[in-house]
């Protein structure tokens, strides 16, 4: 019989097994000692929330309702998100971090990308999705604008629908690569917009 305990991660309340915790709790320290805080990225603070988020929805998505978190799946969940610099953490086998689980691709997520916006980020989000040059995707706005004139409503339309990539999550899915901690501190956003 193991000892459980009840703990929020991301806000997200779970029973986890205690070695598991401590295993969490062991890797989160080791993690938040690796993180540094350069211009143009995350605040560690801002990362290490982000990190806890990420790690509560692979928990959500591995486990059903009343399912005690163990130290097998804590492991795996280490494994998959790696160290934001690409090493390894010394407790846990990790692999690369940009590589999928399973060797499956990432599928690309579509966003409006607050990072490139010339206006509302409809143009970079589908350039970041299609994996084409922004400039291509806003000549093209402007060319089916100016000779059909609906340009601007299919702009419009895609503004309205597209929700904005506002975390580095989203950042990720948006370029079809794993939100590992490494590929998730590469982006930063200006809040939600």
């Amino acid at each position: 019989m193991k000892k459980v305990l009840n703990a929020g991660i991301g806000n997200v309340p779970f029973v986890i097994e205690e070695d598991a915790y401590q295993r969490l709790s062991s890797y989160l320290a080791h993690f938040r000692s690796k993180l540094t805080a350069e211009p143009g990225q995350l605040r560690p603070d801002e990362v290490m929330e982000d990190l806890e988020e990420r790690i509560a929805e692979l928990f959500s998505a591995g486990i059903s309702q009343g399912q005690v978190i163990t130290m097998a799946m804590v492991d795996k969940v280490i494994e998959q998100l790696g160290m934001p610099d690409g090493s390894s953490d010394s407790d846990a086998k990790t692999t690369s971090p940009d590589s999928g689980t399973a060797g499956e691709p990432i599928p690309h997520k579509l966003y409006r990308d607050p990072l490139n916006k010339a206006v509302a980020g409809v143009c970079s989000g589908l350039a970041a999705y299609f994996d084409i040059d922004v400039v291509l995707v806003r000549v093209l706005f402007l060319v089916v604008t100016l000779v059909y004139g609906s340009g601007a409503l299919v702009y419009l339309i895609f503004w309205i629908i597209c929700p904005n990539a506002t975390t580095p999550v989203r950042q990720c899915e948006l370029r079809g690569i794993v939100p590992s901690a490494e590929n998730m501190s590469k982006y930063k956003t200006n809040g939600k917009q």
